[in-house]
């Protein structure tokens, strides 16, 4: 995963991540009877620059819902490869502190995910602002540059730049602050320039009953999107059991408050994403009941140190296979969690339990990019201070147990074998980390394995 500027907490080290929580005490609920919304629609692209106009990679639109000082986003993105519908809408605004989800696009660029932050939607101007006159929001540096109008609306012309270089212009509503017209530079890959325009196309008041619906359906998606913990890296759609469970018991109050509403096509969307997930999940646990308690097929794994380690070895003891493609870049998640699984091995190893890390990258598998797979591999290992062993085959093994990929799940895969060789445990995806348990989930199932030896 790769950051552009901070769309969450700009923290990325495996131990300091925060998992996004307390959104709703930060941020106090909209109050249903307010004041009637102001409904603005923002257009958006990421561009390439050319010689002539520029590649147009994404095109978006985002929502800003406007009462009382209070402000609303939802971004509408590519909904297959874009930001995930759980990430894409919170409170904005120049008072929400970058702990909370706030507005972004998810681009993958030469298989790397960035998470790209859009220009500020409302900008506090100064009291009394002149040509000139700077201040700071969020991490960006702010100047007033001239007096100007868009579309007959007064407006200030607002240079911003940040630290690292980084600037966008933005042409803000003096009256109210919203931006009307942004352009910002973006960075992706080694270094290669993009450009990211958004412009306010329209904007309009809503009935009182329309706002006081919107305003309690807000507060519901906050309250959801707390109780969903996401990552503050998150960049996949993927969501745990639990997760799903939370959407699905909101599920038929989201429709009925979104009803009529702007942000209906963003609760259809939840409820279609929840169908699939609930789907997936269905499959996942009918190939987890075909497995427990069978025997997978004898399989031997190349090392990574040069060695070989076959099945037969492990008789005897507790066994955690680990499907994942252990590649060094891009460095994303779940990464993390082989810090937390080599915990987990120290702390059992004496216990007669061990782990076995089985790399999927496809260049392991390639006889021109066995190399360049087997030093990425290495350099993970090493960066992660790993003991465990980690080797991989031709995909015979991932197969054998049913690769969660072709049922629209994702890696890594966790299989759990008892001693005498029997599948105990089979789980795909991320699990959930508990910040003072580690791999709660995996340590529940491991103690119930050791109790009944």
């Amino acid at each position: 995963m790769a950051y552009l500027f901070p769309v969450r907490p700009a923290v990325v080290s495996v131990s300091g991540l925060i998992l996004t929580g307390l959104i709703c005490l930060a941020h106090p609920p909209v109050a249903v009877g307010a004041d009637p919304v102001q409904h603005s629609l923002f257009a958006g692209s990421l561009i390439q620059p050319d010689d002539k106009d520029g590649d147009i990679l994404r095109r978006f639109e985002v929502q800003l819902f406007s009462a009382n000082q209070s402000h609303f986003f939802h971004v509408m993105d590519d909904t297959r490869h874009g930001c995930p519908w759980p990430d894409s809408f919170g409170r904005t605004g120049p008072t929400i502190g970058l702990e909370s989800v706030q507005p972004h696009l998810v681009y993958d660029y030469n298989d790397h995910a960035y998470l790209i932050a859009l220009p500020p939607l409302v900008v506090a101007l100064p009291e009394n602002i002149e040509p000139e006159a700077t201040w700071e929001q969020a991490e960006w540096h702010m100047t007033a540059i001239e007096q100007s109008s868009l579309n007959s609306i007064p407006a200030w012309i607002v240079e911003a730049r940040e630290r690292r270089g980084r600037q966008q212009t933005l042409t803000v509503d003096a009256a109210n602050g919203i931006t009307l017209r942004a352009e910002a530079d973006v960075f992706m890959g080694q270094g290669d320039q993009f450009k990211l325009t958004l412009a306010r196309s329209s904007r309009v008041p809503l009935e009182p009953a329309t706002s006081d619906k919107l305003a309690a359906l807000q507060n519901e998606l906050v309250t959801l999107q707390t109780t969903l913990k996401r990552r503050p890296d998150a960049h996949l759609s993927e969501l745990s059991a639990r997760q799903i469970a939370d959407v699905a018991a909101v599920s038929d109050r989201l429709k009925s408050l979104a009803a009529g509403t702007p942000l209906e096509v963003l609760v259809r969307h939840i409820k279609l994403d929840l169908d699939q997930q609930q789907k997936r999940l269905t499959s996942i646990a009918n190939r987890a009941t075909k497995l427990l308690n069978s025997e997978p097929p004898p399989f031997a794994l190349s090392l990574l140190d040069g060695g070989k380690l076959e099945s037969e070895t492990l008789k005897g003891r507790t066994v955690i296979l680990h499907f994942w493609d252990y590649r060094d870049t891009p460095l994303s998640e779940p990464y993390g969690q082989t810090g937390y699984l080599e915990y987990l091995f120290n702390q059992k190893k004496h216990m007669n339990v061990t782990v076995v890390g089985v790399s999927t990258n496809p260049d392991l598998q390639s006889r021109e990019n066995f190399s360049r797979g087997r030093r990425s591999a290495r350099k993970l290992a090493e960066f992660m201070n790993l003991s465990y062993p980690v080797g991989h085959d031709d995909g015979t093994l991932l197969t054998a147990f049913g690769d969660p990929r072709e049922t629209r799940g994702q890696l890594p895969l966790w299989i759990v074998l008892t001693a005498d060789g029997k599948v105990a445990h089979y789980h795909a995806g991320y699990y959930e980390i508990d910040a003072a348990q580690g791999l709660k989930e995996l340590e529940t199932v491991l103690a119930d394995l050791l109790k009944a030896k």
